[in-house]
Order: C-alpha cells, then sequence, then structure tokens
C-alpha cells in the first residue's frame, strides 16, 4: 500500500528532485507553493433567476459550475473539485460551509441535496421550517495533491488554490439534519455483467463491508471499508461509490498492486487465479490494499430472514443469491418494530444477529433491533455484515 503523499511523485518528483535528473525538469508555478494560485469558473446562465429546490428532487443537479481553465500549476494534473458556500463574499474562516460532492474534471455538478445541507449548516441555529429566498456565494477549491517535499514535512508542496465567487439567489427547503450513514463502496464487475446502475444496488452491485468499531465520518459517511470474497480468475472488477455513476471508483495502478482512486483509466482488480482475496479502502485518506485471503468459510444453500414478525419462522423472508458466494439479497417490508436474525435453514444449524440498525457495526448473536419501512436488504454470511437500504 503506498499513501496518497506518493502517488503523484511520477508528476512533481521532477520539479522536486531537480539537479537529481539529467531530462528536462518539470517547474512548479511558484503561485501553486505558496498559496495564492486562482482560476475562473463561468457564472451560470440562469444566475440571475431563483433556484427553487425541493426535497422531491433531492438527487438532482441544482446547476453544473463549470471551470473555465484548469489551474495553471505548470504543468497538467489530475485536479479534484470542492465547491464552498456561503453567505457573505469574503469566505472569512467558519464563514461557509464545502460541499460532500467532489468533481474530477473541468465540471461541478451541485446536487440539490447536497447544497441544501450546506445551507442548512449555515443557517445553524437560525434554521426555519419555511426558508424564504437567499443570495448565496459560491467558489470552488481545486486540491491536486497532500504531496509533500519530504517525509518530515507536514505541508502540501502545493496548496489548494481558489476560484472567484459567484452569487446565486436560492430558495431552500427545511431540512432535518441528522448524522450521515457510513457510504461503502460497491463491487462492479464481470460477475454480475458490470452493470451499475442504480436499480443494480443491493440486487447484484455488492456493498463492501464495514469495520466493527470503527468510527465513520458523520458529514461524508466515509472511512474504512472492507470485502473478502471469491473471486473468478481472470474476471475483472472495480469499486464505485455511487451506484448510477463511474465518476467515484477505484481500481488499480497499471503493472502494480496498487489502488487507484478516482481515474476513469485505472485497471480493473483481476486475480489471476480463482479464490478467495481481500479488498479494503479507507475512503478519507484514498488507500487501500488488494490481496489473497487465507480463508476457507462454509458455504450455504439457503438463507432465510425470520423473527418476530413472523413468530420466527412461520413465514420468513427467503433470501437470493448475488453473483458472489457468501452474498445474499431481499426486498423485504416491515409494518411495525420487529427483531429478527439470519439464518441458513429452518434447523438453525447456522444464524447471524446484530445490535445495530440499519447496518451492522460490533458482531453479535443478538437479534437485530428492525425499524418499520421496506429496504433492500442485503448480508454476507462470510463476515455477517448487514444492510437495510430505505426503499
Amino acid at each position: 500500500m503506498k499513501k496518497l503523499n506518493y502517488i503523484i511523485s511520477g508528476v512533481m518528483g521532477l520539479a522536486l528532485l531537480a539537479g537529481c535528473q539529467e531530462h528536462p525538469m518539470t517547474t512548479i508555478n511558484p503561485a501553486a507553493e505558496d498559496g495564492t494560485l486562482t482560476f475562473e469558473i463561468n457564472t451560470p446562465a440562469y444566475a440571475g433567476y431563483t433556484y427553487i429546490l425541493s426535497a422531491d428532487n433531492a438527487s438532482e443537479t441544482m446547476e453544473t459550475i463549470y471551470v473555465r481553465e484548469q489551474p495553471d500549476y505548470g504543468f497538467t494534473a489530475p485536479t479534484q473539485y470542492y465547491a464552498q458556500i456561503s453567505f457573505g463574499e469574503t469566505f472569512e474562516e467558519g464563514t461557509f460551509q464545502e460541499l460532500e460532492q467532489v468533481g474530477f474534471r473541468q465540471e461541478y455538478p451541485i446536487n440539490t441535496k447536497d447544497i441544501n445541507k450546506g445551507i442548512t449548516l449555515l443557517q445553524g441555529d437560525n434554521v426555519a421550517e419555511n426558508p424564504g429566498v437567499m443570495d448565496i456565494y459560491i467558489r470552488l477549491r481545486a486540491h491536486l495533491s497532500d504531496a509533500t517535499a519530504d517525509v518530515t514535512d507536514s505541508v502540501p508542496t502545493i496548496k489548494d488554490a481558489f476560484s472567484n465567487v459567484i452569487k446565486l439567489s436560492v430558495q431552500p427547503y427545511y431540512m432535518l439534519l441528522q448524522d450521515a450513514l457510513p457510504a461503502p463502496y460497491w463491487l462492479v464487475g464481470a460477475f454480475q455483467g458490470w452493470d451499475n446502475s442504480a436499480a443494480a444496488a443491493g440486487t447484484s452491485l455488492v456493498p463492501m463491508s464495514l469495520v466493527p468499531g470503527y468510527n465513520y465520518n458523520t458529514v461524508t459517511g466515509a472511512g474504512e471499508f472492507t470485502f473478502t470474497g471469491y473471486f473468478e480468475g481472470g474476471q475483472g472488477f472495480k469499486l464505485i461509490l455511487n451506484p448510477g455513476s463511474w465518476d467515484v471508483q477505484v481500481g488499480l495502478v497499471e503493472g502494480t498492486t496498487d489502488l487507484a482512486f478516482n481515474d476513469g483509466g485505472s485497471k480493473d482488480f483481476m486475480p489471476a487465479e480463482s479464490g478467495y482475496y481481500t479488498v479494503s479502502i479507507n475512503s478519507e485518506k484514498l488507500e487501500g490494499s488488494f490481496e489473497p485471503a487465507d480463508v476457507t468459510p462454509a458455504e450455504h444453500a439457503t438463507m432465510e430472514f425470520v423473527g418476530s414478525f413472523d413468530n420466527w419462522g412461520e413465514a420468513p423472508y427467503v433470501m437470493t443469491p448475488m453473483g458472489l458466494k457468501h452474498m445474499w439479497c431481499a426486498e423485504m417490508t416491515f409494518d411495525a418494530d420487529y427483531e429478527g436474525k439470519f439464518r441458513n435453514d429452518s434447523s438453525w444449524s447456522a444464524n447471524w444477529g446484530g445490535d445495530s440498525f440499519p447496518y451492522s457495526t460490533v458482531k453479535s448473536g443478538n437479534n437485530i433491533p428492525i425499524k418499520a419501512g421496506t429496504y433492500q436488504v442485503v448480508f454476507n454470511d462470510l463476515d455477517g455484515n448487514y444492510y437495510f437500504f430505505a426503499k
């Protein structure tokens, strides 16, 4: 595993190690090193109108911000863009919110729910149930890398660059803020026909498992995720964050076992031989690993979910095998709060529970506390991880 500090060394190392190379050097723009580098974004065509936000359109794009030209680092390299919003033009520390969405091209699609949440956080204790029209100011932050000049330095060599500020008129909707649920990456690949559609989430797209005891980011849901499974030799797969999109993905750096984050040209994870392998990532630090797993787990022919809703087995939910061994799914509806467990058959020869909902954290044999609602349920019998994705 390599830290992100060194991932772009092939790009910037030429400048940082000047004098040690015989071929032409790459020169870093001094403004990129001292933090004064800026870049331009276009004012949207509808900036003079009011954007009416609605919970019904929460998943849609409110507006797309276009970058006129990539920040002039002195060289060309993949850049990440983050949107920041404020009620004022100065963007002094503590007066703005950075949105969760990340842009990887010279455009930034502003998600309706994302910006509405940012506006709600800006309002703080002054949030109203019937917000009116308000002016907000937006700028983009361009981030290249956390790479430093040497291992003892904590300050990145290339500082973040900021765009000009634009003003938009927005009418937000009332949003009750809650901590974000963990946001697992999903396996997509030859095992399920490379279907990355939103409809495939929890039916053929396989979510990675949570790491017991890990404290996930309560704003973004980012953190550590892992998956151990049986993979056929020569069949590739990748990881994506958002079903229906390839924008945030993980593959391999060509010719290595190093993980490549958000590179559409990265190579598939592709074991040469069939067997069990473990892929692990940290979606905050953008690092991870892929290696063989020394496990010989039991395999189950059937899987059910039973509980107090069916008198513990009178009418169980029979789960469907997914494209990878040990993975099961089913749509379930509960008309009230219940308790439940997964079991491999009616004999209870193997069963799995948990202490939390809607996902597993600390593994236990206790009954899972279920909240009323309809869910797409995904269960991993190898590690006991489960998700109840609300529908």
